[in-house]
């Protein structure tokens, strides 16, 4: 009984200083006097995938001191991936859906014209400090979201390291494009940042990244989905597509019956050269966990495509 009591005292003794540190980043953000636009949504945070990813090798898991400079909120190459996934992002707000890779003729192509539509490009930033990306972002017209903690990614990021999560201090963000001759801004570019302040990053995990795109991804929206159709698109996606099924989560909070969010990746073969990931999302509005269920990931094709050989 005393020690249920301690264990029940500590659970809320730690829930207490998780609300405290993140009540006292959002105060030093305002304090700072980092602009957040009311009408912005704050991004949602990925549902749970219900199949695991395998894990990578960690390596060197004791992280090395990442300096943190002065100067600019992101150095010249994020600067420069960011430009390119806005581009990339304005472009797909007033033209067709995006396809994968070897999609863009066969069914896959066929069935993305007819029902879906792009909902958001993703990229993993390295700025210098939280507040001073979000005045950058801010003074570049891209309309930032209020930044919210990203469970998923600081999961992945160490599993994929060898680093405590909660050291992975990860953001999520979300931009709102104008483009063409549209007057709504929408929220076409979703921005992961993992400040250099944080006390887990080094420079294996920025080269890894950066190498890699571990965290891009682009994602389309599906119009009216039904069990029929999501079957469709899954087998035109893990056929012509030459994508495979990583898994899939449900979240109750998005919109009146939830969502559901179903997570590909580009089959590399026997290629091990390490090369950049090519990663997408169909999200379907509505509760489709049976259909998730009844598709098992194949995990080794998986940690394949990830890099992870011989494992």
């Amino acid at each position: 009984m005393v020690r249920d009591a301690f264990a029940h005292a500590f659970a809320v003794t730690t829930a207490g200083a998780v609300l405290l540190t993140a009540a006292g980043t959002w105060w030093a953000l305002r304090r700072a006097g980092t602009p957040l636009p009311r009408h912005a949504v704050p991004p949602r945070e990925d549902p749970p995938m219900l199949w695991p990813l395998p894990k990578s090798p960690t390596g060197d898991c004791v992280p090395r001191q990442f300096p943190v400079a002065d100067g600019p909120a992101f150095d010249a190459e994020d600067a420069r991936r960011l430009a390119s996934v806005v581009t990339r992002a304005r472009h797909a707000l007033v033209g067709a859906p995006p396809l994968p890779t070897t999609a863009h003729d066969g069914p896959s192509a066929r069935l993305v014209a007819g029902n879906c539509a792009f909902a958001h490009c993703a990229l993993l930033l390295f700025p210098s400090r939280l507040g001073a990306a979000m005045e950058h972002l801010t003074h570049q017209g891209l309309v930032p979201s209020a930044p919210v903690p990203s469970v998923v990614v600081r999961r992945r990021l160490g599993d994929r390291y060898g680093v405590p999560a909660a050291d992975c201090d990860v953001w999520i963000t979300r931009l709102h494009l104008t483009a063409g001759d549209r007057g709504n801004a929408l929220p076409a570019v979703e921005v992961f940042l993992f400040p250099r302040t944080a006390p887990a990053l080094d420079h294996r995990i920025v080269e890894s990244e950066r190498l890699r795109r571990f965290e891009d991804h682009t994602a389309l929206q599906v119009h009216r989905p039904t069990r029929t159709l999501m079957e469709e698109l899954f087998d035109a996606w893990c056929g012509d597509g030459g994508l495979l099924w990583e898994g899939g989560g449900y979240s109750p909070h998005e919109g009146q019956d939830g969502s559901t969010v179903l997570y590909f990746v580009r089959d590399r073969g026997p290629d091990p050269a390490p090369a950049a990931l090519e990663r997408w999302e169909l999200n379907c509005p509505g509760d489709f966990r049976t259909f998730l269920a009844d598709r098992p990931v194949d995990t080794a094709a998986v940690a394949r495509a990830y890099g992870r050989f011989g494992q």
